[in-house]
C-alpha cells in the first residue's frame, strides 16, 4: 500500500494518556491508518522522527480570533505553537450577529474586553454579514493554518435583539427572548459549538467604562438560551463568572457569591443537559477560592451534571516592554522620542539628560490623545512595579519573591522604577517585564499542579487573538510540555503522556471533537513532531503585522520538527510552509 506520509521512529504519545510507545505513524487520504507498528509500506513522503515526540495537534478551547480570522490566514501566535484547532467566541463577545449601524459598538466592546485596538478591528473586520449563519458562511470561504470553531457570543446576540436597551442592561422581554433564542437555534443549525456569556463586571468598554451587554442578564434569559442548546442535542455553554478578575482589578465579591455563581452553572447544566464550561484562575483576594469551586464542581458532576473548569497552566498577567505598555510611555520627555524605532529609542533613553528628564516627569492625565484605558494601564504598572518580574529565560516561569523587581532593585541600590527603566532600555530595548495579576497569589505554581491533577479541569485560556499588547498566552499549550514535564525546579512535574493528553485528547473529548485529539486509525492526521530537548519558548516580542500597522505580542516555540493539519505539513523545522489546509469547523458536521 502506498501511503501519503510515514512518520518514522517516533516516541508516540497518542493523546489518550497511555504510556509512550516507539514506532511509526502512517497517513493516507489525510487520515491516520497505522500507529505504533513498524511500517514497511512505501510512502510519498517519509518524515524522520527518530527519538522525537509524536503527538496529536494541540487543541485550544479558549481564543478570541473572531476578528483576526476575517483578515488573516495564518492565525498566529497559535499557529506557531503547535495548535491545530482553536475555538473562538468565548467570554460572551464576538462580531455576529450584527445589524447595520452596530458595527462600531461591537468593535468598542471587543476593544474594551479583549484589548484589541479599535483601529485594527475597524480596518480589518469587513462585516460582510448580519446574521450568525452569514458570518459562518463568510469564514467558510477562507483558508487557515489551523481549524477554527465558533461559539455564538451573548453580547452581540443581545444587542441584535434589543439594540440600545441591551447596552443599558434592560430586562429582556418575551419578544426579545424569541429573537435571541431563534438566532441561537439558527446558529447551532449552522454549526456553532454553542454559546458563551460573560458576567464579570471588570469587562468594560468605552470612555465611560460601560459594562458589556449581557453582564447583568437575568438568570431567566441565560436559562432560556441554555434550553435552546439542550433542545438541539449538541453544543456547549461557556461562561465567565463574577469574581474572576484579580491583581487589584476587582472588589472581591465574597465566597458565598462565588458559590452562588456555581449554582448558576449547575442550573444551566441541568436545564440544558449539555456541558457547561467556566473560567477558574487563582486570584489574590481569595487564593483558595479555586479549591472551593472545584469541590462544588466535583459534587455537581457526581450528581450527573457536566461542568468543567478551564484553567491556566502558568501565572497570568501583563507584559511590559518598550514597544508595548510601559511605565514611562505617558511622560512628556519620552513622548518626544516615541516615534523612533525601538533600538534608536532605547539608545536615546539611555542618554543621561534624556533619562533624567523622563524620570523627573509625571504622567500626562487622560484626555486628548491620552486614552483613559492606557492611562489606567500605566498606573497599574507603576503601582505594581516592585512585585513584577524580569523575563530573562532563567527560572522566569516560577520565580521566588526574592527575584522580583523590588528585591533586585534593592540589591543593586536602585528604586524599582529605575531598575525597570534600565532593563527595558538595555541593548536594542527588547527587555520584557511581567506582572502576574492572576494565578500566582502564593508566589509559586503549587496550586496549578493540583489543578492539573483534577479530573474536572481543562487546560485552556490561551486567549489567542486577545489582549494583544498585554499578554501572549497562546504558547501556554506547549508550556505544558516544557515546564510541567521538564523544566520545573520548585516542585514535582508530570509525565509527558499526561500533559499531552490534557492538551489534545481531553480537550477534544470535552468539546465533542470526535474526529481529532488522539492518534488512532481513522482519526484526522493532525500531528506534532517535537524535539523535546530543543523545545522552548522565545521571549515575547512586538510585531506590527495587524491592519492599520497594529502591534501585537508574539511568542513562538522552537523545537517543532513538523506540524501536520489534516495530513498536510503546515510547519517544518519551526518555519511556515505556506500550506493553509485549515477550515471552519461546523459542530454539526463532525462525527
Amino acid at each position: 500500500m502506498m501511503l501519503d506520509i510515514i512518520i518514522k521512529g517516533g516516541r508516540i504519545a497518542d493523546g489518550s494518556g497511555g504510556a509512550i510507545k516507539s514506532g511509526d505513524v502512517g497517513i493516507a487520504n489525510r487520515k491516520i491508518v497505522s500507529v505504533g507498528a513498524r511500517i514497511t509500506d512505501t510512502a510519498k513522503r517519509v518524515i524522520d522522527a527518530d527519538g522525537a515526540l509524536v503527538t496529536p495537534g494541540f487543541i485550544d478551547l479558549h481564543s478570541h480570533y473572531d476578528g483576526q480570522v476575517t483578515w488573516d490566514d495564518k492565525i498566529d501566535p497559535s499557529f506557531s505553537n503547535g495548535v491545530t484547532t482553536a475555538i473562538l467566541g468565548n467570554c460572551g463577545v464576538g462580531f455576529a450577529p450584527c445589524r447595520p449601524g452596530d458595527q462600531d459598538r461591537m468593535i468598542a466592546v471587543m476593544e474594551g474586553v479583549e484589548a484589541i485596538p479599535g483601529i485594527v478591528l475597524k480596518e480589518g473586520v469587513p462585516f460582510d454579514w448580519e446574521t450568525f449563519p452569514e458570518y459562518m458562511n463568510f469564514l467558510d470561504k477562507r483558508r487557515y493554518g489551523l481549524d477554527v470553531g465558533v461559539l455564538l457570543a451573548h453580547a452581540p446576540l443581545r444587542v441584535y435583539a434589543m439594540g440600545q436597551r441591551a447596552v443599558v442592561h434592560e430586562r429582556a422581554t418575551e419578544a426579545d427572548l424569541k429573537v435571541m433564542t431563534d438566532a441561537l437555534r439558527g446558529a447551532i443549525d449552522a454549526g456553532a459549538f454553542g454559546f458563551s456569556t460573560g458576567r464579570i463586571e471588570e469587562h468594560i468598554y468605552g470612555e465611560d467604562f460601560a459594562r458589556v451587554p449581557g453582564t447583568y442578564a437575568e438568570h431567566e434569559e441565560i436559562t432560556a438560551l441554555a434550553r435552546v442548546v439542550g433542545a438541539t442535542g449538541r453544543g456547549h455553554i461557556q461562561i465567565v463568572p463574577r469574581g474572576t478578575a484579580g491583581g487589584g482589578m476587582n472588589e472581591f465579591i465574597g465566597r458565598d457569591a462565588r458559590i452562588a455563581e456555581h449554582r448558576l452553572f449547575e442550573m444551566l447544566a441541568r436545564e440544558s443537559g449539555r456541558p457547561v464550561h467556566y473560567l477558574l484562575p487563582q486570584f489574590d483576594d481569595d487564593p483558595d477560592d479555586w479549591r472551593a469551586m472545584l469541590d462544588e464542581t466535583a459534587k455537581a458532576n457526581k450528581a450527573g451534571l457536566s461542568i468543567s473548569a478551564h484553567i491556566a497552566a502558568r501565572g497570568f498577567g501583563m507584559l511590559s516592554s518598550l514597544d508595548g505598555y510601559h511605565n514611562f510611555m505617558l511622560r512628556p520627555a519620552y513622548r518626544e522620542i516615541e516615534h523612533l524605532p525601538r533600538a534608536e529609542r532605547a539608545a536615546a533613553m539611555r542618554d543621561p539628560s534624556r533619562r533624567a528628564a523622563i524620570m523627573a516627569d509625571t504622567d500626562l492625565a487622560p484626555g486628548g490623545d491620552v486614552e483613559r484605558m492606557t492611562w489606567g494601564m500605566v498606573q497599574m504598572l507603576n503601582m505594581r512595579a516592585p512585585i513584577g518580574f524580569v523575563m530573562d529565560g532563567v527560572n522566569q516561569d516560577e520565580p521566588d519573591a526574592s527575584e522580583n523587581i523590588g528585591a533586585l532593585a534593592a540589591r543593586g541600590g536602585k528604586e524599582p522604577l529605575d531598575f525597570i527603566y534600565d532593563h527595558i532600555t538595555e541593548g536594542d530595548g527588547d527587555g520584557v517585564v511581567v506582572q502576574r495579576l492572576l494565578n500566582y497569589s502564593n508566589g509559586n505554581l503549587d496550586h496549578v499542579y493540583e489543578m492539573l491533577s483534577d479530573p474536572n479541569t481543562l487546560s485552556s485560556l490561551g486567549d489567542g487573538g486577545a489582549h494583544v499588547k498585554l499578554i501572549v498566552d497562546s504558547s501556554m499549550l506547549p508550556f505544558h510540555l516544557t515546564f510541567w514535564t521538564r523544566d520545573r525546579i520548585r516542585g514535582p512535574v508530570y509525565s509527558v503522556e499526561k500533559m499531552v493528553e490534557r492538551i489534545t485528547g481531553r480537550n477534544a473529548k470535552a468539546f465533542g471533537l470526535t474526529d481529532r485529539g488522539v492518534l488512532a486509525p481513522g482519526m484526522r492526521a493532525d500531528v506534532n513532531i517535537i524535539d523535546m530537548d530543543g523545545l522552548g519558548l522565545s521571549l515575547p516580542n512586538i510585531k506590527h503585522d495587524f491592519p492599520a500597522n497594529g502591534a501585537r505580542y508574539d511568542q513562538v516555540s522552537q523545537g517543532f520538527i513538523a506540524t501536520l493539519l489534516n495530513g498536510v505539513v503546515t510547519r517544518q523545522n519551526d518555519a511556515d510552509t505556506g500550506e493553509r489546509p485549515g477550515r471552519l469547523l461546523r459542530a454539526n458536521a463532525i462525527g
